[in-house]
Order: C-alpha cells, then sequence, then structure tokens
C-alpha cells in the first residue's frame, strides 16, 4: 500500500473531528475522499501530509511512518490555495522546482501556455480561479509519487473544471501516480476515481473500489422488498441495499454516495 490509514483520530480543543478514519489507497490508484462540508476530508489530509498531529491511529506512506523524507514524494495542493506575498508566478516554479528532484519544466510551460499564465505577475493578486489551475499545475509538475489534491476544481468554471480532471485522470494513467483527491462534488468523481472513501461526521462510511460498489449494491424501488440484502439508506423513492443477488437495479456511483450519507433508514414499502 502507498497509504494506510488506521483509526485516524483528530480533536480540536476537546471536540473530536475525526473519529476512527481507515482506509487504504494503492499505488496507481485515483482515491476519491467524498463527503459533505465538514465531514473531515480536510483535517484527514492534513494529518496525511504531516501538517496536523493526530491524537491517535497510524499513518504509513510508502510503508512507513511519515517523516521529513517523505516530503519531496508528496505534493500538496491545499483547499485555502494560500499564497506569499509578493512572490510572483515565476518564483514559485523557482521554489517547487527546487522542493522537488523530479519536476517536470515541460508539463509546467505546457500548463502556462494554454491557461496563459503571467510569471512575472505576484501570484496573490491572480483571480481565485487562475490560482486553483496554477496550484494545479504546479502539483502535477512536481511529478511526485502521491498528489494530494484538495478540492481541486472549486471556483472553476465548467469548461476548465472539465480539463483540469481530465488531466488530472490522464496523468494518474500515464504516469501510474498515485492521487488522494478530496470533493463534496460526487458527479465529478465518478468518471475519474478507481477507488473511495465516503466519509461523514469524521468517520468513513465505506470504501472500495468504483467497480467493486457498483457490483455488490441495488436499488430497490418501494414495491420490491429490501429484504433480500442490507439495508444502506434511502435514495429518493428507492432503497439502496448491499447484496450479491440479482434484485433491483444497478446504482450509478452518485446514487451510492448518497444512500450511505443519507444513513441507514428503516425500510417504509409506501
Amino acid at each position: 500500500m502507498i497509504v494506510k490509514v488506521e483509526n485516524l483520530q483528530k480533536s480540536f480543543s476537546g471536540k473530536f473531528v475525526l473519529n476512527g478514519v481507515s482506509f487504504d489507497v494503492k499505488e496507481g490508484e485515483m482515491f476519491a475522499l467524498i463527503g459533505p462540508n465538514g465531514a473531515g476530508k480536510t483535517t484527514t489530509l492534513r494529518c496525511l501530509y504531516g501538517d496536523l498531529t493526530p491524537n491517535g491511529g497510524k499513518i504509513e506512506l510508502f510503508g512507513k511512518a511519515f517523516s521529513s523524507k517523505s516530503k519531496e514524494r508528496i505534493a500538496v495542493m491545499n483547499e485555502e490555495r494560500e499564497t506569499f506575498r509578493r512572490l510572483t508566478g515565476g518564483d514559485y516554479v523557482k521554489m517547487w522546482s527546487l522542493l522537488y528532484p523530479k519536476w517536470n519544466d515541460k508539463i509546467f510551460s505546457n500548463f502556462a501556455l494554454h491557461y496563459k499564465f503571467d510569471l512575472e505577475q505576484r501570484v496573490e493578486t491572480y483571480s481565485i480561479g487562475m490560482k486553483t489551475v496554477f496550484y494545479v499545475a504546479l502539483t502535477v509538475a512536481s511529478n511526485a509519487d502521491v498528489l494530494i489534491l484538495d478540492e481541486p476544481t472549486q471556483h472553476l468554471d465548467p469548461l476548465i473544471r472539465n480539463e483540469i480532471l481530465k488531466v488530472i485522470s490522464n496523468y494518474t494513467l500515464e504516469e501510474k501516480k498515485t492521487i488522494i483527491i478530496s470533493s463534496h462534488e460526487i458527479y465529478e468523481l465518478e468518471e475519474i476515481s478507481t477507488s473511495f472513501a465516503i466519509i461523514k461526521e469524521g468517520k468513513v462510511l465505506y470504501s472500495d473500489t468504483v467497480d467493486d460498489a457498483k457490483a455488490s449494491h441495488r436499488l430497490i424501488s418501494r414495491d420490491e422488498k429490501a429484504s433480500q440484502g442490507e439495508v444502506i439508506g434511502l435514495v429518493g423513492d428507492d432503497t439502496l441495499v448491499k447484496t450479491d443477488k440479482d434484485v433491483g437495479r444497478f446504482p450509478k456511483f452518485e446514487e451510492i454516495v448518497l444512500g450511505y450519507l443519507g444513513g441507514r433508514r428503516e425500510f417504509i414499502p409506501f
């Protein structure tokens, strides 16, 4: 496993934000951490790359506990899009190319040409959308073994959002890199994710590969019996169940996520 998280716990001022988060990420996977705002996604990622110290649990990266040596193999795009004052785009490129031994200048240059980065302009003056694309470019060009992307399409218009998702997906496939991406936008993750974990209120409700999740769940209409599997939750008027029986219909990825986030409920056949 490239990343292994076991029973991760984190609290702030006595209030638990993470309470038993566990999941694994294999090499070459596009792993999605999915959940609503405030579910604990960002806190989990910050623990992964050493920005926060967990109160309990264990994190392994590349088969070892996190250390300073791990950092050159991990590139992070955080949700805040924080910038250093007065540094230009060119300054950032110099800094990142020094931090990452495998830095790929060609990848960054292609981003810069396509999105027309002004590398002489201070990054703090970029628009929020341009900052997002700029940080995606830096993270991908780092050529690190693991990329951690927190809400990488936030504040982007639909066209650029689709381009960025395609770039990230192709990068995983062609370069065989491992990517951990967090988002509350379920629909955009179905096309690119290979595995995932659904997180809510600081707990992982379910983790699996996308293909196995689709194969092991069914949506049962209100006219069918839901007793033929484990009831997960309601999706509209239908009930999501976990079963190996040929009942109902196969759900979409979005419906699986919504079923788990909605919580287990008693089935009412009317």
